[in-house]
């Protein structure tokens, strides 16, 4: 089984209903399903073999998403990748995964060419359907897949925990080479429901289609949310849910989205669970503010050393492959089945999961034990704040001190109104020594701080200015 059997499925049970939308354009399942095969036709008139990689870099559209759908009816291993992707960054994800067929907005390629031979299938499980990049926020990117039963599961967790039906139609402000992106469209393929495509992420084009009433849902990470909030006039009721994770979402920007009438579901997950772990439906997300809701139907989370979260359900990839020349192997779980995950966090006695940073990230001034994320969440609650990072530099005196990074909305906010408002909701170990104010900080294509590039960023130069003191 492919996502391609489930488009044939749907456009035999209900051909004449609305697939996808887009500017000026519809189409209906049966037409989807009849230039999916179109596209598979064409990819194995080239000669790629069954179980062979295509990867996909191609301007959202209609066409995009046939190509998927394509690859896979033609017995091809799917890796869509992010349509911004430098010529660098496409070759470096050629490198993982060797694939034997690339298609672009210029056509078909051949990646193995350049290599002296053509791209051979790599030894993964036949059940394995497609893969994606991780984002590389924080380390380089690393390829997982997934079978066709993980995002079938995963479809089938989220359907039911916001109670979706076939009337509902997703805006896609993700890209498919984004595990949201992705798993929306064949969440949307499986359920029956309709897809509003956008050549790229555009608030002004968002919030139009919502306020006309024609989108009932959104998949967005929290800096779209900020933008389409930005144009927002009203909220009509025919927008039922913004699901929001990628990264996480400031009490502030929650709290404006709730009054000004959104109605917001913070969501944890992460691209080795086909998506979504934890999902908050709006009421109760604005009841309890601040968690990441239950997990999904079907799927386990528990609390390991540390209080790093550990992940265990049917929505789990089958295979990483963490670099060029390595092997894909199975992703690492625990002999009982547990992926540990990178995030630390808690489970209250209600079943409601917390999220409190990264395990990594942790930092030790004086013998303290520091969570970024604790003191990210109290900067973030300043008016004016966009977004805070926060990190330790080394200190003889202390080990580490504590320094942030902190991303402001127009030019109302100074380190020291920073400083003030954390001098009287920190302990004095918790608050930064040193506050960096920046009009933006270094995103991924989809949406994550990249925490990483801002430590070897501003990291050095607070180290120096620390010792100095």
């Amino acid at each position: 089984m492919t996502p391609a059997h489930d488009l044939g499925q749907r456009a035999a049970t209900t051909p004449d209903a609305t697939a996808l939308t887009w500017d000026g354009g519809r189409s209906t399942y049966a037409e989807l399903d009849e230039a999916a095969t179109d596209w598979s036709d064409r990819i194995r008139d080239t000669g790629v073999l069954s179980q062979a990689f295509v990867t996909l870099c191609l301007t959202p559209g209609p066409q995009t998403i046939a190509a998927l759908f394509g690859a896979w009816r033609s017995g091809c291993i799917a890796m869509p990748l992010h349509e911004g992707l430098t010529d660098a960054e496409i070759a470096h994800a050629h490198q993982i995964v060797n694939p034997a067929l690339h298609i672009d907005n210029s056509g078909f390629h051949f990646p193995g060419d350049d290599a002296g031979g053509p791209g051979l299938p790599l030894n993964v499980e036949p059940h394995v359907v497609a893969f994606l990049l991780t984002s590389g926020s924080s380390a380089a990117p690393k390829a997982i897949g997934f079978g066709h039963d993980a995002f079938a599961a995963s479809a089938a967790a989220v359907t039911r925990r916001l109670a979706l039906t076939p009337d509902d139609c997703w805006g896609l402000c993700l890209s498919i080479g984004h595990v949201g992106g992705l798993s929306l469209v064949v969440r949307a393929v499986m359920n029956g429901s309709s897809v509003r495509l956008w050549p790229s992420f555009d608030e002004d084009a968002v919030a139009r289609a919502v306020l006309a009433g024609n989108v009932t849902h959104l998949a967005v990470v929290p800096v779209m949310l900020r933008r389409i909030l930005a144009r927002l006039t009203e909220v009509p009721e025919t927008l039922c849910c913004v699901l929001v994770g990628g990264a996480a979402s400031s009490p502030a920007l929650l709290d404006k989205a709730w009054r000004a009438g959104l109605p917001v579901a913070p969501t944890w997950g992460m691209t080795e669970t086909a998506s979504q772990v934890a999902t908050a439906p709006p009421e109760l997300a604005r009841r309890v503010p601040g968690t990441v809701g239950r997990p999904l139907p079907g799927i386990e989370v528990r609390v390991g050393p540390g209080n790093v979260l550990s992940v265990r359900g049917p929505t789990l990839a089958t295979v990483a492959i963490t670099g060029p020349g390595y092997p894909a192997r199975p992703l690492r779980t625990g002999p009982d089945g547990w992926f540990v995950t990178s995030d630390v966090g808690r489970v209250d006695d209600d079943g409601l999961v917390w999220i409190e940073g990264r395990k990594d990230a942790i930092i030790v001034s004086g013998g303290l034990n520091v969570s970024p994320r604790e003191v990210e969440q109290v900067i973030e609650t300043l008016p004016g704040v966009v977004r805070a990072v926060v990190f330790g530099v080394p200190s003889e005196e202390w080990g580490e001190v504590v320094v942030a990074v902190v991303e402001r909305d127009g030019p109302g906010v100074s380190a020291s109104d920073i400083e003030r408002h954390c001098r009287v909701r920190l302990a004095r170990g918790r608050r930064p020594g040193r506050i960096v104010v920046v009009d933006e900080l270094p995103r991924t294509r989809t949406g994550k701080v990249m925490r990483a590039r801002v430590a070897e960023r501003y990291g050095p130069e607070m180290t120096e200015t620390l010792s100095t003191d």
